[in-house]
């Protein structure tokens, strides 16, 4: 099982360099980890680091190489197949809305200290000190860590992702004055993102039902109301929107139908989204 505390083996989350590992990887799938840190000009750990990142934001997955077992070849995922074409630099607002949306969610490879800040504790605690988090996110996974260091620092890292301008902090999830981190109010991605977002979550999790309860889209986890920090007025109108749009229908029945019209994968809405802005 791949690492999932600890994974980037102490090198930060960079845009820049994830944007650089993206365009290696693009050019060649099968470049091997010495290879991806030529072409990033730098050591070896930090493309090895890299190309975990690339995975835990979405934009790859792995494959083994064909006849050797260990080896790991690259695959654009269709997230990264876009990001590529036409935000190759990963600074659009919604290619970061995405990049967060997979580092809080539990696909190939889980980012532990982002899914349980996004999910499970960032809904409870609007205020809090880095030490509370990273005891909180301690008492969860401590029996899980091979690592104490990794333990203790995995928490810091995933705070700094959404402080720092040059990572994610243009989504405003977080603020932080002297010592306290506060809940921010993210400006909402727009409605196309949205609805990757929300179509990939339902397909994941609930690929057999076309109607799911307005509070699951509320309250689940991996939910738009997680994922985007929404509360009940703010989950309305977004499913208004996607309504609007022909993608849902909503019944203001005493269980809240959310009925699923759109049918496409959801790259689609992705590539609509990077086409109309």
């Amino acid at each position: 099982m791949a690492k999932t505390i600890g994974f980037y083996q102490n090198f930060r989350l960079d845009i820049q360099r994830l944007s650089n590992a993206l365009c290696s990887i693009q050019q060649d799938p099968e470049m091997s980890h010495a290879a991806l840190a030529q072409c990033m000009s730098f050591n070896l750990p930090v493309a090895e680091a890299f190309s975990s990142w690339l995975r835990h934001t979405g934009l790859v997955t792995s494959v083994p190489r064909k006849g050797q077992q260990k080896a790991i070849a690259h695959r654009l995922s269709p997230f990264g197949e876009l990001a590529y074409q036409y935000d190759p630099m990963l600074m659009d607002a919604g290619t970061q809305w995405i990049l967060h949306y997979y580092l809080a969610t539990r696909r190939g490879e889980a980012s532990d200290a982002w899914y349980i800040l996004v999910n499970n504790y960032l809904p409870h605690h609007l205020h809090f000190t880095a030490d509370q988090f990273r005891s909180y996110f301690s008492s969860l996974m401590e029996n899980e860590a091979k690592s104490r260091q990794a333990l203790d620092r995995d928490p810091l890292v995933a705070l700094a992702t959404y402080i720092r301008a040059d990572v994610l902090g243009q989504l405003q999830i977080l603020k932080k004055q002297a010592k306290m981190y506060t809940v921010g109010q993210p400006e909402l991605p727009p409605a196309l993102i949205l609805g990757y977002m929300l179509f990939d979550w339902w397909q994941y999790h609930y690929h057999q039902t076309d109607t799911l309860r307005f509070s699951q889209l509320r309250n689940e986890e991996e939910s738009l109301g997680r994922i985007c920090l929404a509360d009940a007025s703010q989950i309305r109108c977004f499913i208004v929107e996607l309504t609007g749009l022909g993608y849902l229908s909503f019944s203001e029945t005493q269980h809240e139908p959310v009925h699923r019209l759109y049918r496409d994968h959801p790259r689609v809405l992705l590539e609509r989204y990077y086409t109309q802005r």
